[in-house]
């Protein structure tokens, strides 16, 4: 466990569980011993990328997520400003879309984050379409599949050998869920790049190419298959980036559900290449920049981090939390994902500001699975849970509970006897 204030970067897997990995349901967490109710498994686990949604940005906290039903007297701290009461604006008039409680959480963000970040944001809050544009009601032509969702991509891929065409892209302007999803991937891409900087992250990468990763053309390492989520298949620790990269990636399940979706993806792309990829045209007081940030901002990475938020993000919601509470943005926890749904929980979620612990809610024996529930369904009927799981996580839940309840003879719902 992480010592007090200080939020949880695991790459070794507690002593008191371990990940198995099933054909059907992927990596889950189990109990290596008895766990008494209210073992704190995973300690304080912060989110590897974040976005917290415009509609909300003025009155959410960037840094301990506190929300105040609107109300936004406690912000006193915008972007990288040292004193209250300023505007947030560079010289070219652009704010970052942060704001904080005060200085304390301001610098824990800075020192986090890094304070180029901030001109980072600015920058791509410059590309946010100051109008919402009128709804269409056009749907995209053509079935959701596999092949179409590569032609797609390979027509990005195709058009970005034109150096004039990357150009015109640093001009897009991006719909509001555009830039909130630009943002998380800005974010998990710059994260990347200051794990790979710092020494030891970059020795671990380098320990572990030839047996657990490869290496894209851009220089960012991909895990394979591995044993569990905090080692790669040589027993060596993985680093944050590659474990929240080998994450289930849900990209096709989610464009089935909403192929609009898909044109929004590339566009961010295309965005993201254009203002801060290789040989991209800076705007006039924008931020220096490394090229390493620009070697990662690949069609392969932002397809990664995109893929990764459906079913693994959690959302970040108003607190306490209820059923009116207001959903601020999401946040993806990488060692947390490994914990599958269960209808009936062993393990439930508190969050802390921005990080989230996970507790045992009974007595747990060892070798049982560790399970939380996805969203807010224990309390629905089973018709209404699959429902709501198949619709937001994209599985039919099998767990105990739903398999007890399942009409022998028709599938149907039966109400189970107290």
């Amino acid at each position: 466990m992480p010592p007090t204030g200080a939020a949880a970067s695991t790459t070794v897997a507690p002593p008191h569980l371990h990940i198995r990995t099933d054909p059907h349901a992927g990596r889950k967490y189990h109990a290596s011993a008895a766990l008494a109710a209210g073992t704190d498994l995973l300690g304080r686990c912060a989110p590897y990328s974040c976005t917290i949604w415009k509609r909300f940005r003025h009155e959410v906290c960037a840094e301990c997520w506190r929300y105040d039903g609107g109300r936004r007297a406690f912000l006193t701290r915008r972007d990288d400003e040292r004193e209250p009461g300023g505007d947030g604006r560079s010289a070219k008039g652009a704010g970052a879309g942060l704001w904080f409680c005060d200085g304390c959480c301001q610098e824990a963000w800075l020192e986090r984050e890094g304070a180029d970040v901030v001109d980072l944001l600015r920058e791509l809050e410059a590309a946010r379409q100051k109008k919402a544009k009128a709804k269409t009601d056009a749907e995209p032509s053509g079935e959701i599949t596999e092949e179409a969702v590569e032609r797609a991509w390979g027509a990005v891929r195709a058009r970005e050998r034109a150096p004039k065409e990357v150009r015109r892209w640093a001009g897009l302007q991006l719909e509001d869920y555009e830039a909130d999803m630009a943002r998380y991937v800005l974010l998990a891409l710059h994260r990347c790049l200051r794990e790979q900087s710092s020494g030891d992250a970059q020795e671990a990468a380098r320990s572990q190419l030839p047996s657990a990763s490869t290496a894209g053309s851009d220089g960012l390492v991909r895990p394979t298959t591995a044993a569990n989520g905090f080692s790669s298949s040589s027993g060596k620790p993985r680093t944050e980036w590659e474990t929240f990269a080998s994450l289930q990636s849900n990209e096709l399940e989610l464009l089935k559900a909403c192929p609009e979706i898909l044109e929004h993806q590339t566009r961010i792309y295309q965005l993201l290449r254009g203002r801060f990829g290789p040989r991209s045209v800076a705007s006039p007081g924008a931020s220096s920049r490394s090229s390493s940030l620009a070697d990662l901002i690949t069609v392969e990475n932002v397809r990664t981090v995109l893929g990764v938020d459906p079913g693994n993000a959690f959302g970040i919601w108003e607190m306490p939390l209820m059923e009116e509470s207001e959903c601020l943005g999401f946040a993806v926890y990488p060692v947390a994902s490994f914990f599958n749904h269960h209808c009936a929980p062993n393990v439930r979620k508190e969050r802390e500001g921005r990080t989230l612990r996970f507790v045992t809610t009974r007595e747990v024996g060892a070798g049982e699975e560790l399970c939380i529930s996805y969203g807010h369904v224990e309390n629905m009927s089973r018709q209404a849970r699959q429902e709501e799981l198949l619709e937001g996580w994209y599985f039919e839940c099998r767990c105990s509970r739903c398999e007890a309840e399942r009409e022998p003879s028709t599938g149907g719902d039966r109400t189970l006897e107290t």
